[in-house]
């Protein structure tokens, strides 16, 4: 009678273990990392950038870098708002090392206005940002996208909560926006407890496949806390 109960408890025992295993989140993995960053439909596309307020009422930033070599372009556009403006600035900043310095060798102020870019001067805009846009004005992100393109890797760093997820991607859009030909290197990154407790923040960065140092990305944030974040 004894041995029958002590089976029969085993055997509970390693049910309920079982159950539990079961209901646990396998974070590591394509499904759950693509569950995760197929929140960037909620940006990718939006033409006009002032349907982002309907996506984040309280307000968002949008940060748009290009990179090459030692060279940053970076585009900074605030979304206010309690004025409902769209304004921000585009700075070319050289980047030293030994030791590490930033030195901004252009800047002009933008305002996105009726469906255009203003510019505090048109020249050196021209010059430093000839694309004139963002790659999420025309391109479409969601899940199904995501799932038929040809994965490259995944990961999901469990000390910092952080999930990212690259993929090969021959996409016209973003062959015609980067003026460029062949395939890239499309990846998706985020933080779970800023996405869970926060609101919205993803990165999405474009690489070259032939050259991974060169290519570009772009963060949109709520505006909710963004400035107090301490994933950049």
């Amino acid at each position: 009678m004894k041995k029958r109960i002590f089976l029969t408890m085993v055997l509970l025992g390693g049910l309920i273990m079982i159950g539990l295993a079961g209901c646990g989140e396998n974070k590591n993995s394509r499904e759950w990392i693509e569950n995760k960053v197929s929140e960037v439909s909620r940006v990718y596309p939006t033409e006009n950038l002032f349907d982002l307020f309907k996506q984040f009422p309280e307000g968002f930033n949008i940060t748009q870098t290009f990179y090459k070599d030692s060279l940053r372009t970076v585009v900074s556009l605030d979304g206010d708002a309690e004025n409902q403006t769209i304004k921000g600035k585009i700075e070319t900043i050289q980047i030293s090392t030994n030791p590490y310095k930033e030195e901004v060798k252009e800047h002009v102020d933008v305002e996105y206005k009726d469906g255009e870019f203003i510019f505090s001067n048109n020249e050196v805009a021209e010059k430093i940002w000839d694309y004139k846009g963002f790659l999420f004005q025309k391109l479409s992100l969601n899940r199904d996208v995501l799932s038929q393109m040809k994965l490259e890797k995944f990961h999901y760093f469990s000390n910092r909560n952080v999930f990212e997820i690259y993929y090969f991607s021959d996409d016209s859009t973003i062959n015609n926006f980067l003026n460029s030909k062949g395939e890239h290197i499309l990846s998706i990154s985020g933080a779970e407890s800023y996405n869970n407790t926060k609101g919205y923040r993803l990165n999405v960065n474009i690489a070259f496949k032939d050259n991974p140092n060169d290519g570009m990305s772009e963060i949109v944030s709520s505006w909710i806390d963004d400035r107090n974040s301490v994933y950049n």
